[in-house]
């Protein structure tokens, strides 16, 4: 609480199809250890792994994402020098509404027998949605779409939208 309090934050969260909460949960934890919340933004940008064909965009879709991210950033960077800050995200009711289009995916979490028990979605789990035992992952009925379990599987051996899953590009490793 001491380093962030007094600190003027401005919170960027990175997005694929839906964006989830990150801006808004960063900047309530933010603010709830002292730091003054400017403002926030969410930036779409190609996703590295998924299980749904919703996602799955060839290198030149990719590539135009970034490039609207790029642009979207450099306007946001000129709003903020004239002391307008951009507050997307940051309201408690994207929460909710974000709540209400994963309560049906709560226990469709899927693992299959590639499962080789490592571990690691059950450590990446935010929701602490997989569990370990007799080492193979078990899936609860948490889940809320992080899928940090589905793109950093070793074996690819969770899905929860789809069947199968394909890798795009990777930016992250977890250790």
């Amino acid at each position: 609480a001491q380093l962030w309090r007094g600190k003027k934050v401005f919170c960027l969260n990175t997005m694929g199809l839906f964006s989830g909460d990150g801006t808004g949960c960063s900047a309530r934890l933010l603010k709830k250890y002292g730091a003054e919340i400017l403002g926030g933004m969410q930036i779409k940008m190609p996703d590295s792994v998924c299980d749904s064909k919703l996602l799955k965009k060839d290198i030149k879709q990719n590539r135009q994402i970034v490039k609207s991210a790029d642009k979207r950033i450099e306007q946001a960077a000129e709003q903020i020098k004239r002391g307008k800050y951009p507050k997307e995200g940051l309201s408690f009711g994207q929460r909710l509404w974000f709540y209400r289009k994963t309560i049906g995916y709560t226990d469709k979490l899927k693992i299959s027998d590639a499962c080789i028990g490592c571990g690691v979605c059950s450590k990446v789990c935010p929701m602490k949605n997989i569990e370990m035992n007799k080492n193979r992952a078990v899936p609860r009925e948490r889940c809320t779409m992080y899928y940090r379990c589905i793109s950093l599987c070793p074996q690819k051996a969770i899905t929860l939208l789809g069947e199968k899953v394909q890798e795009q590009c990777r930016f992250e490793k977890y250790e």
